[in-house]
């Protein structure tokens, strides 16, 4: 057992919050510039991940998760090819690109109480292109029914939601296509209303090496074919 693995299971409080009965983990793809993140992070059971980001949540009576996203069983992909796992690690919320959902983000509304469900307001979507490079995404994006674009971008919460969206180029886990991701705004580079068509990624094509054609060999000349037909080259004999 690493040392990591020692200090927790001696009860270091750095794991001793994620024994809180009311955490829910949340599978996800972390993007960071450089690095990408398959791992899972948490939230409480009355909260979306998209909350736990523009927030925090409470584990165990204490906050978590203000500034720093938490995460456990993370495979980093970086951008020079190399692979890491990592048992646990907290990324900056200001450095994340966007956050994609793999499973476990959204709670569960059958428990919602019914006055509760009535204050959960019908929002009408926007098609939306956003650039943050090297990825661009398309998908849909949420406004109240009287605003736009230009008042969900300016709103207060720092992460945006963005449903049924395709990302270009595919992550390095080679996903492309996600139900929900959270798009940090400070990191757009640009965002506007578009109803244009994903495209698929291009399938990798495997470079096959031509092997370069032999030379051909000197075509022999009239005279050498005479001398090799009476049993090799003429020599002038001295007298």
């Amino acid at each position: 057992m690493d040392e990591l693995g020692r200090l927790e299971t001696a009860g270091h409080p750095d794991a001793e919050w994620r024994e809180d009965s009311m955490l829910r983990p949340v599978q996800a793809v972390v993007v960071i510039l450089g690095c990408t993140l398959a791992a899972t992070t948490y939230r409480t059971q009355r909260q979306r991940l998209l909350d736990v980001l523009n927030r925090s949540f409470v584990a165990n009576s204490r906050r978590i998760g203000k500034e720093f996203l938490p995460l456990t069983e993370a495979d980093a992909l970086f951008s020079t090819g190399e692979k890491e796992h990592l048992p646990s690690t907290h990324i900056n919320k200001s450095s994340i690109l966007f956050v994609a959902e793999r499973s476990g983000g959204q709670p569960d509304r059958s428990g919602v109480p019914e006055g509760e469900m009535s204050l959960l307001r019908a929002k009408k979507a926007l098609p939306a292109r956003i650039d943050i490079p090297p990825y661009v995404l398309l998908g849909k994006m949420y406004a109240e029914p009287q605003e736009g674009l230009v008042h969900v971008i300016d709103g207060d919460d720092v992460f945006l939601p963005m449903t049924d969206v395709f990302i270009s180029p595919a992550l390095p886990t080679g996903e492309w296509k996600f139900s929900f991701v959270a798009i940090n705004k400070h990191q757009i580079v640009r965002i506007e209303e578009s109803v244009e068509a994903p495209r698929l990624p291009a399938a990798q094509v495997r470079k096959v090496r031509r092997r370069k054609p032999r030379a051909a060999a000197p075509k022999a000349t009239s005279a050498e074919l005479a001398s090799t037909a009476v049993g090799g080259p003429n020599v002038d004999s001295k007298s």
